[in-house]
C-alpha cells in the first residue's frame, strides 16, 4: 500500500514502516483509517453480492466517509439503485464517475 505523507507530500511504500521515509511523520493513524475504509469496501462488495442492499449501501457509505474512492461511490450508487432510492442514486452518481486518484491521499477527504 502507498500513502502520500500529509506533512511533506512524499509517496511512501508502507512495507513494514509506519513513518514517512522523508520527514518521519507518523502515518499510523492514516494507515488505520485506510485499512478501515478497505474493510468497509470489502464488506460492501460481499453484501452487494448477497443482495443485502441496505447493508451494502451502509458499508459503501462508511468506506466513502473514510476515503473518497470512486469504487465506494459506485457500490453505493448501485446499492441505492437496487433499493429504488433515486435520490441517493443521483447523489452518488457524479462521485461514481470520478477516476481513481494517484497514490492514496486523504487530502480530498472531508
Amino acid at each position: 500500500m502507498t500513502l502520500r505523507c500529509p506533512a511533506c507530500g512524499k509517496i511512501n511504500e508502507l512495507a513494514g514502516t509506519l513513518a514517512c521515509q522523508r520527514c518521519s511523520c507518523d502515518l499510523t493513524t492514516l494507515t488505520s483509517i485506510l485499512r478501515s475504509a478497505q474493510e468497509h469496501l470489502t464488506s460492501a462488495g460481499a453484501q452487494f453480492r448477497s443482495q443485502q442492499w441496505e447493508a451494502a449501501l451502509w458499508h459503501a457509505s462508511e468506506s466513502w466517509n473514510l476515503r473518497h474512492t470512486p469504487v465506494a461511490a459506485r457500490l453505493a450508487c448501485l446499492a441505492a439503485a437496487a433499493l429504488g432510492d433515486s435520490g441517493q442514486v443521483w447523489q452518488w452518481l457524479p462521485l461514481a464517475r470520478q477516476s481513481e486518484n494517484d497514490p492514496i491521499s486523504l487530502r480530498g477527504a472531508s
